[in-house]
This record gives structure tokens, C-alpha cells and sequence, in this order.
């Protein structure tokens, strides 16, 4: 577990999501742990380490360090790290996959003109409403998401409990509603931290897709990143060129690689983890 004053501590550096207990618990159920200055996640025989140092001072020796020390005290099956680049140790990981986390420095934010039109376009049509009642109807879009989406089991999982994660107090809906009030789309965007806003989720209604409701929904996050005083929304990874495409266009920039990496313990590198961090 982390204490309270580990907790603060990372409320006032997180700058990628994973860094967040609040949502990283929510839609796994793993518990979180602080090795060195690197956020860890353990649950049953999976361990995950988020390789993103808080103080943002990378260092391979340091990351290598607290990934054994964690990886021997908890013995796990399977290890996932998320990290700028995949550390030495896990040579030939089953699965990998690389991306970019995208940001937007809020201080610094123009929005361009052609943006600002799709927002005056779509306001005609949606208004934006912030709320935490996810309903049937929120539910309806995700599941129309999974339908059209060829998603891995992990990532279909995270889906499945946005409701809990809801209930963790700082993570929002951004809801795009037609005159009639039918949902058209919506957001989740999380304020947990001190510096940062993420921009988690992003839904819309295929047979009632709104040009500009999307973009009119991330003006509104970023509104309220601001009164809330955030410097940073971070805008999470590109995933696909359509995704990448409305990142930039409001500006958001590659500033932080990202890797993923999930290999699978054997009981003899468990050991002689173990033994290398006894002496």
C-alpha cells in the first residue's frame, strides 16, 4: 500500500495517467505501491510497473533497480512495464507495443481558427453538459464502441468498469447532448493530479455522429483544466492516425515516448532475482 504522504506525492507529479491510483485500481483492481520514485501495481500474480520516474529524471541503473526489488519481493507470473523504452532486463518481451503520450500546454494554448469553427458549428447543434451519472445510454455508447472495435481483453476490461472508476472522485463526464437531449457522445476527463489533466475517453454515437461534437467536448476539458489551474492536459497516446490527426490539429504535440512490455516470470529468474538483491 502507500502511505498518505506517498499518495500526495504523487498527486502533486503525476503526468501520465498510469501514474494515478485512483484510476489504475478502479480498472484493475491492483493494488498500488511506491518503489524509488516509480509507481507500481500489484494484483494476484501480475505486477506492473510504470516506469515513468514522478521527479521525470530517467535513469536506466535507477528504473532496472526498483523493477528488481519489486519483481523479488512480489514474485509475480507475469511483469508489464510502461516505460519510455523497454528496460534491458526484459529481453524478447511476448508482447510490446510503442506510442507517444500527447500533451497540450494549456497557458500556451491557441486554438486554431479551423478548430474554432467545428466548435461554433457544433454548439448549433449539442450543448455540453459535466456530470458523474453514467447511465444506460453512456453504457450503449461504449458497447457500440466494442461492437465496431477490434479491442484486446485488457483493454475491452478497462472499458467495462469506466462506471467504477467514476466513482473515485476527481474523473468527470463531459456529456454532448442534442436539443432533444439524446446523448451524442461523450468524454471522461480526470483532475486528480496537481500539474496535470488527462483526457481519458472519448465515445460517440455512430448513427447520430455530430461534426465537431468531439472537439467541442475537449474545449470544454480544457476549461476546466484551467480553472482548476492545471499547466498540462495530457491528451494520452496516438493509438491510430485518425486518433493522432485530432490530437494535433488542437495542437497537442509528442512529448513523452511510450512503451509497453509484458513478459512472463520463470521460477528461476524469480530466484535468482532474489538472490542478486541480498547481496
Amino acid at each position: 500500500m502507500i502511505s498518505p504522504a506517498q499518495a500526495s506525492y504523487i498527486r502533486e507529479h503525476a503526468h501520465v495517467p498510469e501514474h494515478l491510483p485512483a484510476y489504475v485500481s478502479a480498472i484493475s483492481g491492483a493494488e498500488p505501491f511506491l518503489y524509488d520514485d516509480f509507481v507500481v501495481y500489484v494484483d494476484q500474480d501480475r505486477l506492473t510497473f510504470i516506469g515513468y520516474p514522478l521527479d521525470e529524471r530517467f535513469d536506466e541503473t535507477r528504473l532496472a533497480r526498483a523493477l528488481d526489488e519489486a519483481t523479488a519481493r512480489f514474485e509475480p507470473r507475469l511483469v508489464s512495464v510502461i516505460a519510455a523504452r523497454a528496460p534491458a532486463s526484459m529481453t524478447g518481451p511476448e508482447q510490446a507495443a510503442t506510442d507517444f503520450y500527447y500533451r497540450l500546454d494549456l497557458p500556451a494554448l491557441t486554438i486554431p481558427q479551423k478548430v474554432r469553427n467545428m466548435l461554433r458549428r457544433a454548439k448549433r447543434e449539442v450543448e455540453v453538459i459535466q456530470s458523474k451519472d453514467f447511465r444506460k445510454e453512456h453504457q450503449d455508447l461504449v458497447d457500440e464502441f466494442l461492437r465496431s472495435h477490434r479491442l484486446d481483453e485488457p483493454t475491452q476490461a478497462i472499458f467495462r468498469r469506466i462506471p467504477a472508476y467514476l466513482k473515485t472522485g476527481a474523473a468527470w463526464l463531459f456529456e454532448a447532448r442534442t436539443n432533444n437531449g439524446d446523448l451524442a457522445a461523450f468524454d471522461v476527463a480526470e483532475f486528480g493530479a496537481e500539474h496535470y489533466a488527462f483526457y481519458m475517453f472519448n465515445f460517440r454515437s455512430q448513427p447520430q455522429d455530430i461534426p465537431g461534437a468531439s472537439d467541442l467536448l475537449l474545449s470544454k476539458v480544457i476549461e476546466q483544466a484551467r480553472l482548476e489551474r492545471k499547466r498540462y492536459l495530457n491528451l494520452g497516446l496516438g493509438i491510430n492516425p485518425g486518433v493522432t490527426s485530432f490530437k494535433t490539429k488542437w495542437g497537442g504535440v509528442p512529448y513523452l515516448p511510450y512503451t509497453f512490455c509484458l513478459q512472463q516470470q520463470s521460477r528461476a529468474r524469480l530466484w535468482e532475482d532474489l538472490f542478486d538483491n541480498l547481496l
